[in-house]
């Protein structure tokens, strides 16, 4: 089954028929988790690096990367998975092709990935960030972490 994962959420299955996918990410980032040996998977889209004293909107338990990455690799170790031990890949924090860089969130978003994985003792197998191009990620147990840009796809 096809599951959608919006922006500043995230997922988590044990089922092999799963694909969890997002769509376009702009400036978001995603990051997806396979433990093959678990059987578990995982994806997470948040939306900012960090809340500075906002709250996030009710629904929505990874709209922060400070907030949202501990949850979700915790979620993914209650369901079984090793996060030291899966394929980790992070994908989006897209930009504008001319911005000023203090208006750069998708490179903000990227550091914040950098920064709170290392954080949690994990570091990714690939990155595919940056760039004025438009991706999307699929995480399946069936056919591990994929990256879509443009027409290209990347498989881990």
């Amino acid at each position: 089954m096809k599951i959608l994962v919006h922006q500043g959420t995230f997922q988590i299955t044990t089922s092999p028929t799963d694909i969890l996918y997002t769509q376009n990410l702009g400036a978001c980032v995603a990051v997806g988790l396979v433990d093959e040996e678990a059987g578990v998977a995982g994806l997470i889209q948040y939306v900012l690096p960090e809340s500075r004293g906002l709250t996030a909107p009710e629904g929505f338990p990874a709209f922060f990367a400070e907030e949202g990455l501990p949850r979700f690799i915790q979620e993914f170790k209650n369901r079984g998975g090793q996060p030291s031990r899966a394929k980790l890949v992070v994908a989006g924090g897209g930009r504008f092709k001319v911005s000023p860089k203090w208006l750069d969130i998708g490179a903000k978003n990227v550091a914040a990935a950098r920064f709170f994985l290392r954080r949690l003792g994990l570091l990714p197998k690939a990155e595919k960030v940056g760039e004025p191009l438009p991706r999307r990620m699929e995480v399946s147990l069936r056919e591990g972490l994929k990256v879509y840009t443009l027409k290209e796809v990347e498989s881990w």
